[in-house]
């Protein structure tokens, strides 16, 4: 059964599975979850925790010998599989897959990743947790369904806010989840039981506003050009180096250049392994380009990746902002990429 991370307090006051898959690109919900099930398993007898870490070299018949060890002081066994990299390779996945189909007797295993790919959501060992336990895939909630998130965790404290004050705090932490809970904590203890006014707001929220590398990608794919661009600015703002933003831009130029030419644009980018979430926005950003302009954009991204490494003395930002304005513009950049070509190829070449 996949479940998102609202629906799993309902699902656990209703019992344990046998196994569970917590995973996602969100590390707060990631965590929280596993904290849920760890309490739900201790308030229901497990109290002999196991913790495995499944890192590079890790011998999997210890998942094996884990579940048929019997405890001199409980009767009921949590065993912890960290999976860091998300991947658990064909042994791995072979003793996940038999665990899911014959779950050892009076166990609950618990496996937490951090993000995993299409492949890996995929993979018969996850379909297998899925099918006999519970997985959970935390993705970092954006626009309504942070509104949401926000309005349910304002509640859990007692709070409530008006629509102006909600909006500022989803602007403030967009990206950064931590920032948001500990910024309603501090507001509960500002103003407990208090509807927050924007004032409020305003006066105890620190600008939070860390917009992740990724985030910047999912904006400029969807466009249109204004939230990309200030997302690019606060990045700029907050230190981070250009060439990571560079690289990214790079790896999803090569990816839309084989979908911008397809004929069949979401099964390519399930060929390639784009991101579930992200697919309708690659299949977005190929509907407003062409193979001409994605040629034009890596011809940018090139001359910025020698930029951002010293190369040569052209500033890296400048052509990110191009490469960010043309990929989330699409058709309203290529007047600009017309005009703007005989001076800009001499330069890019």
């Amino acid at each position: 059964m996949n479940l998102s991370p609202d629906r799993l307090e309902d699902a656990l006051s209703r019992g344990l599975a046998p196994l569970y898959v917590v995973a996602g690109e969100e590390p707060l919900l990631v965590t929280e979850s596993a904290d849920a099930i760890r309490a739900a398993a201790k308030a229901d007898g497990y109290t002999d925790r196991r913790v495995l870490h499944a890192e590079s070299g890790f011998d999997w018949s210890e998942l094996r010998a884990a579940g048929q060890a019997l405890s001199l002081f409980a009767e009921k066994t949590l065993i912890e599989v960290h999976l860091p990299t998300g991947s658990p390779g064909r042994d791995g996945g072979a003793a996940i897959k038999a665990a899911a189909e014959q779950p050892p007797p009076d166990t609950v295993i618990l496996i937490i990743c951090a993000e995993l790919d299409s492949r890996s959501r995929n993979s018969a060992w996850f379909k297998a947790v899925d099918k006999r336990g519970v997985t959970l895939y935390a993705w970092t909630p954006k626009g309504r369904e942070l509104t949401r998130w926000l309005e349910q965790r304002l509640r859990r404290e007692g709070l409530s806010a008006e629509p102006d004050a909600l909006n500022l705090l989803a602007e403030r932490v967009e990206g950064n989840l931590l920032a948001g809970s500990q910024d309603i904590a501090k507001l509960a203890l500002l103003h407990p039981g208090a509807r927050v006014t924007a004032e409020h707001m305003a006066d105890a929220v620190a600008d939070h506003a860390r917009f992740a590398v990724f985030d910047l990608l999912d904006k400029a794919l969807a466009g249109p050009p204004e939230a990309a661009l200030r997302t690019l600015d606060r990045l700029r703002e907050e230190g981070v180096e250009p060439f990571p933003i560079v690289a990214l831009l790079a790896a999803e130029l090569r990816k839309l250049a084989r979908v911008v030419s397809a004929r069949d644009a979401e099964a390519v980018c399930a060929q390639i392994g784009v991101f579930r979430r992200r697919i309708p926005l690659m299949v977005q950003a190929a509907r407003r380009h062409s193979p001409a302009s994605v040629r034009w954009m890596m011809a940018v991204a090139g001359r910025a990746d020698r930029g951002a490494k010293g190369v040569d003395r052209h500033d890296p930002w400048d052509d990110l902002v191009t490469l960010v304005w043309v990929l989330s513009a699409g058709r309203e950049a290529r007047g600009w990429m017309a005009a703007s070509a005989a001076q800009l190829e001499p330069r890019i070449a």
